[in-house]
């Protein structure tokens, strides 16, 4: 399969061409209508009369598959051969609708308007077929491209019916396939960009070349918003061959947003001579506003949680409980600051012109990044073009285009252009971090061994601060990420939260909040468990109500959405079977489970990791995914798979400290990801279901770090609140 990156431009070029939008009502004209507004650039499918069928995708790549699962999606309601399909990147443009590829959303959000706009391409090659033919269009039928004529066994090949079904009118309404004439939509099919990444022809950011083009490595300020004093650099440097000069940038005043951070930009023509001549920079920096460390940061957390804070939810008489006979449980969990750390570093080439600025990059919001790059230069966003190259990875941080913007200003001063590279340096030491967090759980327990009381608190910096100058408290959708629908709930309850100011940029990661609400609710359910003697497991279900919707204070979910009891119920039975749970295992050998919802998907994990003195070796994970109607099968396992694989790395050996306003971790041998000697053996399975939708890449990351934590104390009988987790000697 050829993948190739085609502009609008390129596809209106294409002669006898029938292009669809996925606007609803789903538009087509003939390609050379441009200037006809049904030609809306709101492209999802172009068929060529060579029966070429490209796809255009307007969500980002970075290995979760979605360019595969488009080209899916769309091939199957237009049944079309997939040996024919080829997959376009689209620029950012609000054309699309949403294109920001975060919130592990891009199917929930589009799947129906695909399937329509590949429905619509298929009535259309029916209905052109029917003309030809001069019979009614219900005697056609489009099958694997072709469309037949059944009563008289004549059929014509889609690349010979585009021409004249672009001279269709558009229908309004088309009929989709029933759910068993599915093709592809359900199936594991190879993604369409792996040979390319195999084979290490696929195009990232820093693969982009232009002529006279230049390389920019910045030298950014150790604390957020200082700003360059002095600049010196070594005289042996500036005669170095290749090195062509410097650019002192400066922070924007206010919240972070996504500008840039600021510092010293050394240009040269190689990236390795501008990497070698940022060593030789001696900068001095004016006072930091903010001397964060670690400890003291950590202190304030636990002490947010330990007095009152803001009440979300407050039902029946919680204090007074408390105050009444019964066993008593308080626990404060605690989650550190963390990196994105993708495996390729924040990189964006940029040409800025009189009247039009190209940018090429690595960004999971290419819209977000239009509008920015337009602001930042006063003009209008319809004067910049945003190419999207494929993402080595991103977790959330290339949805920040600070590193763009960069590359922008500094193209602008040399009038050439430029690509900004980070480095794994720079990435760890001036991210957009995870925020630090701490929670505490108190609950009183009847004679049952079951919660009559329980209080919830949280505390953590909120993305507020990165937009808002002194926001501080919790959003009310961060909240609503494993917090305020938490699926236990009792008579007497309450929820309470709490923010502060970082220090640092904030900026979510995979999962988001729901890594640490994941992790102290079931960590702390298990300790109830564990109190009552009661299985973990049973103890969970004694929890959760057999059936129903649960009710939530604060930010809505999605309509449709809502926390459906049963099917949490379900994907934590199922993996009690999948795990054998109540199979015997040798002593030293501890098995932990955690359920969570988040991304409008139910996951339960199971952990088996055995422990010899302070060495813990996972052993095996089993996931059990719920995500509603899913595209591609393979994807949605190997998403599990590396969500296990991400999550053993917050559990075991992430987490950012800070010492004095600056970030003490670089790289990969400070701030580690498991090895692949250190991966469990990995079992997933899927739930069939024709629920909605919902997210794939992020809910199998909250439930490893707590399933973990009790897979260790029922290994050792010491409980871990604390990430990552370290066991005491």
């Amino acid at each position: 399969m050829t993948i190739q990156n085609l502009s609008r431009r390129d596809f209106i070029a294409t002669s006898g061409t029938l292009v669809l939008g996925a606007a609803l009502p789903i538009k087509a004209s003939r390609p050379d209508a441009l200037s006809k507004e049904v030609l809306a650039p709101n492209l999802f499918v172009a068929l060529d009369t060579d029966g070429t069928v490209t796809v255009t995708s307007h969500r980002s790549e970075m290995g979760q598959g979605i360019r595969t699962a488009i080209a899916q999606i769309v091939a199957d309601e237009m049944e079309a051969d997939w040996s024919h399909v080829q997959v376009a990147q689209a620029q950012g443009d609000k054309a699309y609708g949403d294109q920001n590829t975060d919130g592990s959303q891009s199917i929930r959000l589009f799947l129906d308007k695909l399937r329509r706009a590949g429905a619509t391409a298929r009535q259309m090659l029916e209905t052109a077929a029917a003309n030809r033919w001069d019979v009614p269009a219900s005697e056609c039928e489009a099958l694997n491209h072709f469309v037949e004529h059944k009563p008289s066994g004549r059929k014509l090949a889609y690349g010979k019916l585009a021409a004249e079904a672009s001279n269709l009118s558009v229908p309004r309404n088309v009929n989709l396939k029933a759910r068993e004439d599915f093709r592809y939509i359900g199936k594991g099919m190879k993604h369409v960009d792996a040979d390319a990444i195999a084979a290490g022809t696929a195009t990232y950011a820093a693969d982009i070349r232009l002529p006279g083009m230049a390389i920019a490595v910045i030298v950014r300020p150790p604390h957020l918003g200082t700003h360059v004093v002095s600049v010196k650099l070594h005289q042996n440097a500036k005669s170095q061959a290749g090195f062509i000069g410097l650019e002192t940038l400066d922070p924007t005043p206010g919240a972070p947003l996504f500008f840039p951070l600021g510092g010293v930009a050394v240009i040269a023509e190689t990236t390795y001579v501008a990497m070698q001549t940022a060593k030789q920079l001696d900068i001095a920096w004016s006072d930091p506003a903010d001397t964060t460390t670690t400890p003291s940061f950590n202190e304030k957390l636990r002490a947010l949680v330990r007095s009152p804070s803001r009440s979300l939810f407050d039902s029946g008489d919680v204090d007074r409980v408390f105050e009444t006979d019964g066993v008593t449980l308080e626990a404060v969990y605690e989650t550190p600051f963390l990196s994105h750390a993708p495996m390729e570093p924040p990189c964006a080439l940029a040409d800025v012109r009189e009247n039009h600025t190209e940018v090429w990059a690595s960004v999971q919001d290419p819209q977000s990044t239009r509008n920015q790059v337009a602001g930042w230069l006063k003009t209008d966003s319809e004067n910049v073009a945003i190419n999207v190259t494929l993402l080595g990875g991103a977790f959330g941080r290339k949805s920040k285009p600070d590193f763009v913007l960069e590359a922008v200003e500094l193209s602008r001063r040399l009038k050439r252009p430029v690509r900004v590279q980070w480095s794994r340096e720079d990435d760890i030491q001036h991210d957009y971090y995870h925020a630090a967090s701490a929670q505490l759980y108190r609950a009183t327990l009847d004679d049952a061994g079951m919660p009559k009381a329980w209080l919830q608190r949280t505390a953590f910096p909120s993305i507020t601060s990165t937009f808002v100058r002194g926001g501080n408290d919790p959003a009310g959708w961060e909240l609503e990420m494993g917090f305020s629908n938490t699926p236990y709930r009792i008579p007497n309850q309450r929820f309470e939260s709490k923010g502060l100011q970082p220090g640092v940029r904030i900026g979510w990661m995979r999962s988001v909040c729901n890594i640490f609400h994941a992790f102290s609710a079931n960590v702390f359910v298990d300790e109830l468990a564990a109190t009552a003697e009661i299985d973990p497991i049973d103890y969970r279900l004694a929890l959760i109500p057999k059936s129903g919707i649960l009710r939530v204070p604060g930010d809505q979910p999605p309509k449709g959405h809502a926390l459906d009891l049963a099917r949490l119920r379900h994907v934590l039975e199922r993996v009690r079977d999948l795990s054998e749970w109540t199979r015997h295992r040798p002593q030293g050998t501890g098995i932990g489970v955690a359920v969570h919802h988040s991304f409008r998907s139910y996951v339960a994990t199971v952990i088996e990791a055995k422990v010899t003195g302070n060495n813990v070796k996972v052993q095996n994970a089993w996931v059990v995914l719920d995500c509603g109607t899913y595209v591609n099968s393979d994807s949605c396992i190997a998403q599990m798979e590396g969500a296990v694989a991400f999550g053993l790395s917050l559990a075991r050996t992430a987490g950012i400290t800070m010492t004095d306003g600056s970030v003490d971790q670089s790289n990969f041998h400070d701030y580690p990801v498991i090895r692949m000697n250190e991966s469990p053996a990995i079992s997933v399975e899927l739930v069939a279901s024709s629920a909605a939708p919902a997210g794939v890449g992020e809910p199998g990351v909250p439930p490893v770090a707590p399933a973990l934590s009790n897979a260790i104390f029922n290994a050792t009988g010491q409980r871990l609140r604390k990430l990552p987790l370290m066991l005491s000697s």
